[in-house]
């Protein structure tokens, strides 16, 4: 009587088959058929690393503000501009540098941008500047290197008596009386980049500035007034095996190579 009462009283989920589950939506083992499936994230594109330090974000405005805090009021003035170039040394070397146009005087800075930091400069006053010419490098015929383009050469003192034996036959000497500027042969991505590397603004705000200096603080005792030479720019080297090096390497300049970053 007892079993039957049983027997009566049983849900019908107790009757089901066992192999059955409970819950028809859920099969009974669901781990034993998951497979993972891969998916292929969204990649963006990212912006195209540039080839110097220099053009990276911020890199020269840090720069830029940095050299900028230490400018003398009294020799230097007013910043006016800031220009992304590169100096060629009379053995055919390069080296990228920032010129600062002040309202006194042309800074040359060589500034370090693997450490960020370290760097140093020479200045020129403006009134000091007698001298620019500008035209093509020019290289002697035997030269293993000629780098085509421009250059700017920026003397002080035209009539200096060239530099002795010693010293032009020394790649690092100080004892000479002008510069060689050229383009930076980098192509940032930036146009306010691309705007500082543009040799011919840098060129023009140059002579500018220089004739004004001149008008306002002119040299006692000597004939004061800047000439303006439109001719080639001659690189006295001879063979230039250490400037083939240079230019093929790019010591110069400040960029990753293989794998590493100088």
């Amino acid at each position: 009587m007892s079993a039957e009462g049983q027997n009566e009283t049983s849900s019908p989920a107790d009757n089901m088959d066992p192999k059955i589950s409970k819950h028809p939506i859920y099969p009974l083992e669901p781990r034993a058929s998951f497979t993972p499936q891969y998916v292929d994230p969204v990649i963006r594109q990212r912006p195209a690393k540039e080839d110097y330090f220099l053009f990276r974000p911020t890199v020269i405005q840090q720069a830029v503000q940095e050299i900028q805090s230490r400018l003398s009021p009294e020799e230097d003035g007013d910043m006016r501009s800031s220009w992304i170039l590169a100096q060629m040394s009379h053995w055919g070397t390069e080296r990228e540098v920032i010129a600062f146009l002040c309202s006194r005087s042309l800074l040359i800075c060589y500034y370090d941008f693997v450490e960020l930091g370290r760097s140093h400069m020479f200045r020129v006053p403006l009134n000091y500047i007698d001298m620019v010419i500008h035209g093509p490098l020019s290289y002697p015929g035997i030269a293993l290197n000629k780098r085509e383009g421009n250059a700017i050469q920026i003397k002080w003192d035209k009539l200096r008596e060239p530099p002795s034996l010693l010293s032009w036959w020394n790649p690092w000497t100080e004892d000479l009386s002008y510069i060689n500027l050229i383009q930076h042969p980098g192509n940032p991505t930036e146009q306010n980049l691309r705007d500082m590397c543009q040799m011919e603004g840098f060129m023009e705000q140059l002579v500018k500035m220089v004739k004004l200096a001149h008008q306002r603080n002119p040299l006692p005792g000597r004939a004061n007034g800047l000439l303006v030479l439109q001719r080639p720019v001659a690189i006295d080297t001879t063979l230039g095996l250490v400037s083939l090096f240079n230019h093929k390497v790019q010591l110069g300049y400040a960029k990753p190579r293989w794998g590493f970053g100088f």
